[in-house]
């Protein structure tokens, strides 16, 4: 039997969100989404590893690695459309989970200033201090800023952060944290649930075969994707969030830009 959310009708909204879901979201769709794009980072760094064997890499996998931000951007496309595919199904658009409002600008960005400050402080502290207690070094690994030619550089700062931003935390915060909470009745059930999701995608990017490295990737991102959750069900405002998010993401690929350039 399949198993479905508990109807609601258009009157009866979820406590995390005032217009979510009016309708029944099969329940296989939504935990799907929380598992989608670590999927889509497995299948897209092994199809990355395939060209570089069939362009003749002595170690297609270690050199896929550096690759890294193709390999999320290509996630981010995917992403894109089954977002707006699952949306559609409910008789919603994507465009939706933003709530653009014009009275809201001024609010918005002062909300994306602050959120910016919490983001850089949880998204980088935690780093230093997992790579310690699991790694055994204050100084992470720096995998993730190896050179790229610098047209994939380039390409990468533009697109990375941009396609990043407007699908990870929609689907993880936007999309499947509130049905958890309208389905759980619970708020800190989903938002644990949509966290650990969140934090758990990075352990394949890039595809890494070591685990010690996967579990800090896992580890050191939970604080800042939990409180992300605890923050939206407050504001209402995905967009901050997504936009914050960007800024942090821009400042990944600038930095390895710069180590491209040489």
């Amino acid at each position: 039997m399949t198993m479905r959310w508990i109807s609601m009708t258009n009157t009866a909204t979820s406590p995390m969100h005032p217009s979510l879901p009016a309708k029944d979201v099969h329940t296989g769709t939504v935990l799907f989404s929380l598992l989608l794009r670590t999927v889509l980072f497995v299948v897209f760094g092994l199809l990355l590893a395939a060209v570089l064997a069939m362009a003749g890499s002595d170690h297609p996998f270690k050199e896929a690695e550096k690759w890294w931000p193709f390999q999320a951007i290509l996630a981010n496309l995917a992403t894109f459309f089954m977002l707006r595919y699952w949306l559609r199904k409910e008789g919603r658009t994507y465009g939706g989970l933003f709530q653009l409002r014009k009275d809201r600008v001024g609010k918005d960005l002062l909300q994306f200033l602050w959120l910016a400050l919490v983001g850089f402080a949880l998204g980088g502290i935690p780093l230093f201090l997992f790579s310690y207690w699991i790694l055994g070094s204050f100084v992470p690994p720096d995998l993730m800023f190896q050179p790229l030619p610098v047209w994939a550089a380039a390409i990468a700062l533009i697109a990375f952060p941009v396609t990043n931003g407007l699908v990870e935390t929609p689907t993880y915060i936007g999309y499947a944290m509130p049905r958890l909470h309208a389905r759980l009745g619970k708020l800190w059930p989903a938002v644990i649930l949509a966290g650990t999701a969140l934090a758990f995608q990075h352990v394949a990017l890039p595809l890494v075969g070591d685990v010690p490295y996967m579990l800090w990737r896992w580890t050191s991102f939970l604080p800042l994707a939990i409180a992300l959750g605890f923050i939206f069900h407050r504001t209402k405002r995905l967009f901050p969030i997504a936009l914050a998010h960007a800024v942090m993401d821009l400042q990944l690929a600038a930095q390895l830009f710069v180590v491209s350039l040489g």
